[in-house]
């Protein structure tokens, strides 16, 4: 049987589509190659954070809940030579004690903060503790509290993009880790406080990856 002009048009048109989808299929896995390379080359480092300032308003105890608002002085610092943006989500968890007692604590708004590069902005993050879990409040919170000192973690979640001219932006998500933060409270009243000392570097790390 002889093929017919409409056969071998059909055979021309499927071989032509096969050869874009192929062409198309090596443009993009060039070209995701290619942004790969680009920024292995880079190498972007995380961004440097630093608690400068810790105060704490509204603190109280009960038997199994840890209530209060928290103002934290944080400063932010872009070691790359390319643009960096920081978004501190709505959420971050307070610790005391280590893993003592944990709360969530929530921010009222989230913020985004941009650095160029090579440089480095304060910014001030208000949160409070909402945590309705209930939970065994210790004993030695109470009685350093008593005394007048009490040492607090804070953990911030946040995204960073990395932005570097043409190329497309690079996201990931970190915990950002400020431990070891003593407050003193007010011999008075016991519900307000302010960090002791110049304030702590904080160290980071990855919490789940690409954005």
């Amino acid at each position: 049987m002889v093929p017919t002009n409409t056969h071998r048009t059909r055979c021309g048109d499927n071989r032509f589509y096969r050869k874009i989808t192929l062409l198309l299929v090596f443009i993009f896995v060039f070209f995701m190659a290619a942004i790969s390379i680009a920024w292995l080359v880079m190498h972007p480092h995380d961004p440097g954070f630093g608690v400068t300032s810790l105060s704490v308003t509204n603190f109280a105890l009960s038997e199994s809940q840890v209530l209060g608002r928290y103002e934290v002085g944080l400063t932010i610092t872009n070691p790359n030579k390319i643009k960096t943006q920081v978004v501190l989500h709505h959420f971050g968890f307070l610790r005391i004690y280590g893993q003592w007692f944990s709360g969530t604590a929530v921010q009222r708004q989230q913020q985004r903060v941009f650095l160029e590069k090579l440089t480095n902005k304060s910014v001030k993050v208000d949160f409070e503790v909402r945590d309705q879990q209930k939970k065994v409040v210790p004993q030695v919170l109470r009685e350093d509290l008593n005394k007048g000192v009490v040492n607090f973690n804070v953990v911030l979640k946040v995204t960073v993009r990395f932005e570097a001219g043409i190329w497309p932006s690079e996201d990931k998500i970190l915990d950002v880790c400020c431990e070891d933060l003593d407050v003193e409270f007010h011999s008075q009243t016991k519900d307000t406080g302010k960090l002791l000392g110049i304030g702590k570097n904080c160290y980071t790390k990855n919490a789940g990856g690409r954005a």
